[in-house]
């Protein structure tokens, strides 16, 4: 899972200042997004990741067959990283979940199908990471999603939500959130919180204080010189990168989720 191939990844990349590591993910979340990319680290009471290091794995070993051991809600979890690379630039994976009759388990999408999911995914992370390992600029829009949803992990408690679900969460915070400064449509906002939902995971924003949430948010390992950097979607299968959203903007986002 991603936990233990963070763990492990970044163990070996502060032993004897670094050995090589091969990853080999059982769950969907690591599978098409965690075991990829070489980002390791260990999360702090202060928010997740921040301590950690690059280091790329010598191989990463993909076995489906180990999806039919993984409890259902791990699967869920793993979907909602499939879905951010739908929104991300792949629209007719989007799409294709859309047609799914069950997108939230292996079994409702079927053997071909999950393979070509797990092949999509992991294509899409690879292209990204290639082009900026260590996210000084494009590798950013993988965080889709994560900005909110580290807040909801950290602020909650981790262990309350699995990632993925925060993940999930924090996909649909964000599509507001550009939905009010008119830059993507209600129509694809919607299509989004309903494939999110179909996969059977969560859409609502917990209830969070609002000074909480921005106190964290300026903790996150993204911010650069005091200004957030927020991954919005413009259309499905398109995203931008935004580092002028204001706190009333924030605010008045979560006042309209928490409604």
């Amino acid at each position: 899972g991603g936990i233990v191939g963070d763990m492990t990844g970044f163990a070996a990349a502060t032993w004897l200042r670094g050995i090589g590591v091969v990853q080999v993910p059982t769950t969907l979340l690591a599978m098409v997004d965690a075991a990829i990319g070489g980002k390791t680290g260990v999360n702090h009471p202060g928010g997740k990741n921040l301590i950690g290091a690059f280091h790329q794995p010598k191989l990463v070993l993909i076995d489906p067959d180990t999806l039919n051991t993984l409890p259902e809600r791990e699967f869920r979890a793993g979907m909602a990283e499939v879905i951010k690379y739908g929104i991300l630039g792949d629209a007719d994976l989007f799409q294709w979940l859309e047609q799914a009759p069950e997108p939230g388990s292996s079994k409702g999408l079927g053997s071909e199908r999950l393979e070509t999911i797990l092949e999509r995914s992991a294509a899409a992370k690879a292209r990204v990471v290639a082009a900026d390992e260590k996210e000084g600029g494009l590798r950013a829009i993988l965080n889709y999603g994560h900005t909110f949803g580290h807040v909801a992990e950290t602020l909650c408690g981790y262990g309350t939500w699995l990632h993925g679900e925060a993940v999930a969460i924090g996909m649909v915070a964000v599509g507001q959130l550009a939905q009010n400064r008119g830059s993507w449509s209600p129509e694809d906002a919607e299509r989004q919180r309903s494939l999110i939902s179909r996969c059977g995971l969560p859409t609502a924003w917990p209830d969070l204080d609002p000074e909480a949430v921005l106190n964290t948010l300026q903790g996150d390992k993204k911010v650069r010189d005091g200004r957030l950097r927020f991954v919005l979607p413009t259309a499905i299968g398109s995203v931008e990168i935004c580092d002028d959203i204001s706190r009333e903007e924030i605010v008045s986002c979560l006042a309209q989720l928490k409604a």
